[in-house]
């Protein structure tokens, strides 16, 4: 495919925004949140897609794999934030993994150069130790950022499964992955600026990615959190809730319980919801693979 940046939707000039410095606060906001209506039916319209991808993730984490991001810039922090905040709200430890062009350690100081050398984006795979059990997500605006093409030529040339994420359609991206979702939401506010409507569309997907994968898997009861790392009195209190709120125990009882079972959400709610003993909690879990979801 020959390559045009200024053919690219993400590229063009959006006639809604053309008197942004102009207008009253009133009115861009306005404008702006109407421009953001068009990421909801972009996503939509690419939903067998994301749910194809979906299953895939849960095949991999369920055979012990990791769902890995892979990106540059804004882009790749999304894929950062996303898989930083799987752990926060699900106790995962590195199912879902993101590396970011450039390696960088301060965001604020990022090598913008990154992103141009395609080498590295297998480079950085490898390094990772990434292999045919896992399933790499490159996600890139354009679909022409050299690092996620190096990515995804690396993963096609080791036998790994691998999927794209961007928002213009016919990529160069899309020639290098099995699926990909094109989430194409039209021309930003800011020409160019993909920080925008497409990294809109890149958040909402990388949410449903990261949270119906972690649902499938058992770590959501009802729309609860409850496998929430117990790492604070913040999130021990947060558990406390969540117990009370599944179970409609008292407050004092789910704090015993939960202490009981050093904090193990799921075992303490077997416990309330069958009147079975720890020991018998954590038998149960074990023969579900922790899916508790099979057990009540």
């Amino acid at each position: 495919m020959k390559d045009n940046l200024l053919k690219l939707t993400t590229e063009e000039r959006n006639p809604n925004s053309m008197n942004l410095p102009h207008m009253s606060i009133e009115a861009a906001t306005a404008m702006m949140n109407h421009e953001d209506e068009a990421c909801t039916k972009a996503v939509q319209a690419i939903l067998p897609v994301i749910n194809q991808v979906i299953e895939i993730c849960v095949d991999t984490i369920r055979s012990g794999g990791r769902v890995i991001f892979t990106g540059a810039a804004h882009s790749g922090y999304l894929g950062m934030l996303d898989a930083y905040e799987a752990n926060a709200t699900f106790g995962t430890t590195d199912e879902f993994t993101a590396i970011v062009a450039g390696n960088f350690t301060d965001m604020m100081k990022t090598d913008g150069s990154a992103e141009d050398v395609e080498e590295n984006g297998g480079l950085d795979l490898q390094n990772r130790h990434v292999s045919a059990k896992d399933f790499v997500i490159g996600i890139s605006s354009s679909g022409r950022t050299p690092y996620v093409i190096g990515a995804l030529s690396w993963c096609q040339q080791k036998g790994i499964r691998c999927a794209g994420l961007v928002n213009n359609k016919h990529s160069i991206v899309a020639e290098h992955c099995d699926l990909v979702m094109e989430a194409v939401a039209g021309a930003e506010v800011i020409t160019g600026s993909t920080r925008l409507k497409a990294g809109t569309c890149q958040k909402m997907i990388l949410n449903m990615i990261t949270t119906i994968t972690m649902a499938q898997l058992g770590n959501v009861y009802e729309n609860l959190m409850i496998n929430v790392p117990p790492v604070s009195n913040k999130m021990r209190t947060r558990l406390e809730y969540i117990l009370d709120q599944a179970t409609i125990c008292t407050l004092v009882t789910a704090h015993e319980l939960l202490v009981q079972c050093d904090y193990n959400v799921k075992a303490a709610l077997l416990m309330a919801l069958k009147g079975i003993s720890k020991e018998q909690a954590l038998d149960e879990l074990a023969a579900a693979d922790g899916n508790i979801n099979q057990l009540v």
